[in-house]
């Protein structure tokens, strides 16, 4: 399979997007209240995409094909703000070859996620340990959670 792994373009943003609405609403979406569905699409518009990337988030997504089948960002090089890949290739190492490219810049030895309740499996399986109680915020209920990086 050809994969390529590059940096967001904003002539990109809208495949971006589109890409992680499919795969929250496939995944995410149903174990959140309709007020955490809302807060949580409200950052996935274009226009709020763009203002991340224009404020110097980092954003690394997965081609298959040319087509965007994967997408991470990371704010302050320590936090992961969000991690999707094509509902039918999950678990095909695209997450983690993106949170790879995402640790590669990481300025401290730690990077956080506040992971949605049915991502923790997953965020366990690349390595992140809880880090404080399950908590919610404008209906988006989430695991603290962090990641000591190795390449340190």
């Amino acid at each position: 399979v050809n994969r390529k792994f590059e940096l967001l373009q904003s002539k990109d943003v809208i495949f971006a997007s589109t890409l992680i609405e499919k795969a929250f609403l496939e995944s995410v979406a149903p174990t959140m209240s309709a007020e955490g569905v809302s807060t949580f699409k409200s950052g996935l518009t274009t226009g709020a995409i763009n203002k991340r990337l224009q404020s110097g988030n980092k954003f690394v997504v997965c081609r298959e094909e040319g087509k965007i089948v994967g997408v991470g960002e990371s704010r302050n090089s320590n936090h992961l703000n969000l991690l999707f890949v094509e509902p039918t290739l999950q678990k095909a190492g695209i997450g983690r070859a993106i949170l790879s490219e995402l640790l590669s810049s990481l300025l401290e030895n730690e990077m956080t996620v506040n992971s949605s309740l049915n991502s923790v499996g997953a965020y366990e399986k690349f390595g992140f340990k809880k880090s404080g109680p399950e908590s919610e915020v404008r209906g988006i209920r989430y695991q603290p959670m962090s990641l000591i990086n190795k390449l340190f």
